[in-house]
């Protein structure tokens, strides 16, 4: 009869991937740290000084149906940077919104 032939003993210390899983966890919670970071001291705290132009422009951006068109993009980019930072749930009212993303404004720039 044949024998089977036995597979090859690894000669070094071989793969391990636990230290490479480790260093990837610990680059992706650095970056989502680092993010944190930078919305709640340097993305937020801008539109501090221009509270009561930003949330009225965010509003009508919101509710309106017509695309940015010819009009200038910078209204648009900072709606869009306010959302991201702080989201809107999906069953919170404009009004809801609005006043949470005020506080939330008011609370960064103290």
């Amino acid at each position: 009869m044949h024998d089977k032939p036995a597979l090859a003993e690894p000669t070094g210390p071989g793969f391990h991937p636990v230290p490479l899983v480790l260093v990837v966890l610990a680059a992706l919670l650095l970056v989502s740290f680092a993010g944190s970071w930078y919305a709640g001291h340097v993305s937020l705290p801008r539109y501090c000084q221009q509270l009561e132009i930003v949330l009225p422009r965010l509003a009508a951006i919101i509710t309106e149906n017509r695309p940015a068109g010819e009009q200038a993009l910078r209204d648009y980019v900072v709606a869009a940077k306010l959302e991201f930072l702080v989201p809107r749930a999906a069953d919170e009212s404009l009004d809801a919104y609005l006043l949470r993303l005020r506080r939330r404004l008011e609370q960064q720039c103290r």
